[in-house]
């Protein structure tokens, strides 16, 4: 996968650090065959598809994958690459059942395949997530595909951080606990220097020690400074935290390094919008990731809908809120966000 990006929330159960988790790295990664080489001519042929489908999830616009990846299927329904990117829809959408069910599809298709035994985990971490029996029956389903994508790939980083996660968070008498977490960091370390920061920082916010969190996030930024992924790390954690102070300058950093990045853009108008010191800069934000609706992820341009109804409500304009929050839910019709503003209005 192209990104080692992983974070935590603070304070948080083990249940949610893995939705956090699951959410952030599909966010943040495209099938391996993603970028292969679709200058043959043959736009429609399954590679071309397969590689412009890889571009749309990189750019977090779940959506047109999906279309992409199931008219793949139509031309070729054992291929294992188009499940393999449907799984990662699932996941981008909180769909564990959907992950799941592709997931499968893409392991039965190719056993070997490390990259799809991990979102297999992932898919029933999701559901272990959604607690009670599942949390225990699903849990151990996780460890399994995880250990699964490790032995299939020694060197597949993310999923010894899978690995990390359980062992940091489940308890003992289900094959969790600290002495494996910090072994498991260790070889991490020795893979991948900026996922060993990453690893580092896992094990801390287990612990909830905020503070050698950040000096973790902040020393795997600081390995290339030209590099978003460390940065967005380091705005995710100032985010669950709630230091949106820290949060802002994290933000136009990335910005700066790549301004076509909106989920940067939208991170960085909420940090202002939450802060409430700068009402106007975030209502420019939201306004912007408005105006490129074709290019951004639906769950983004939903979001900013919301917020942007936050602004307007706050401002008393609430014919303008109202309209916002509608349209949030005419793009993303299961907004929790949007639909409880229209009730309470």
């Amino acid at each position: 996968m192209t990104s080692r990006i992983v974070c935590l929330a603070a304070r948080r159960s083990a249940a949610a650090a893995v939705v956090l988790l699951l959410s952030m790295l599909a966010c943040m990664t495209a099938p391996s065959a993603a970028y292969a080489d679709d200058s043959d001519g043959f736009e429609n042929a399954p590679d071309s598809l397969i590689a412009r489908a890889g571009r749309e999830l990189y750019a977090g616009r779940s959506s047109a994958a999906e279309a992409i990846y199931l008219e793949v299927l139509k031309m070729d329904n054992d291929d294992h690459r188009a499940e393999h990117g449907l799984a990662i829809v699932g996941l981008m959408r909180e769909d564990a059942e959907f992950a799941i069910e592709h997931a499968r599809s893409a392991v039965k298709r190719d056993r070997g395949n490390s990259e799809y035994h991990l979102m297999l985990a992932y898919g029933y971490g999701m559901k272990a997530s959604q607690g009670g029996f599942r949390a225990v029956f699903y849990g151990g389903k996780y460890k399994s595909e995880c250990e699964k994508a490790v032995e299939c790939d020694p060197e597949n980083v993310d999923a010894h951080i899978g690995l990390l996660q359980y062992y940091a968070h489940a308890p003992g008498f289900v094959g969790g606990g600290m002495d494996r977490a910090e072994a498991t960091m260790r070889t991490i370390e020795e893979l991948d220097e900026f996922s060993g920061f990453q690893a580092r920082a896992i094990v801390a916010m287990s612990q909830e020690d905020s503070e050698a969190a950040e000096i973790a996030f902040l020393a795997g930024a600081q390995l290339d400074t030209t590099n978003v992924r460390g940065w967005r790390s380091l705005s995710r954690f100032y985010m669950e935290e709630e230091r949106y102070a820290d949060a802002i300058p994290i933000g136009r950093r990335i910005l700066r390094i790549d301004p076509e990045i909106e989920r940067a853009t939208y991170m960085l108008a909420t940090a202002q919008f939450l802060l409430g010191d700068d009402i106007p800069a975030a209502e420019r934000g939201f306004l912007d990731i408005i105006a490129r609706c074709e290019e951004v992820d639906t769950g983004v341009l939903a979001s900013s809908h919301w917020r942007l109804g936050l602004v307007y409500a706050g401002r008393g304009e609430y014919a303008k809120a109202h309209l916002e929050w509608e349209t949030a839910l005419e793009i993303e019709p299961d907004h929790e966000g949007a639909s409880e503003e229209l009730d309470k209005l």
